[in-house]
């Protein structure tokens, strides 16, 4: 086989790996954004590094950022033992901070919410967490 040839069939992959990351970048661009309040944690997961999985606060999400005033359940996050589940990476670094902002918010008023960026027919992108309405790295 030619080098051309091989250089081709090598540089394939990293071509659909940046297109399919374009496509990703336009889709949580052009989607409106929606602020949802969260509840339930857990912070890591040995098999797929950090994250928090929550779920969304449906009765204390506010409705009218939606369309008819009504909110999608269904289009956010995956089925999951205990309802629908969804999930926030963060940096394994930061995991034991914000854990611990976790376990304190039961003492405390700290509140938590995801901003989604929406469009519809296309799935939710989390695009950032916040703590008080600050994202989680100025709160930590």
């Amino acid at each position: 086989m030619s080098k051309k040839f091989i250089g081709i069939i090598l540089g394939l992959p990293i071509l659909f790996l940046g297109m399919w990351g374009v496509s990703l970048k336009i889709q949580m661009n052009s989607g409106i954004e929606v602020k949802l309040p969260i509840r339930g944690y857990d912070p890591r997961d040995l098999l797929s590094g950090h994250y928090i999985l929550y779920q969304i606060d449906w009765e204390s999400a506010d409705c009218k950022q939606f369309e008819n005033g009504i909110c999608p359940e269904d289009e956010f996050c995956v089925e999951g033992r205990w309802g629908r589940q969804c999930r926030f990476y963060i940096p394994e670094e930061h995991a034991r901070a914000l854990d611990n902002l976790f376990i304190k918010r039961n003492n405390d008023d700290m509140f938590f919410e995801v901003v989604y960026s929406y469009k519809k027919g296309f799935k939710p992108m989390a695009k950032e967490l916040l703590i008080n309405g600050k994202d989680w790295r100025e709160a930590i």
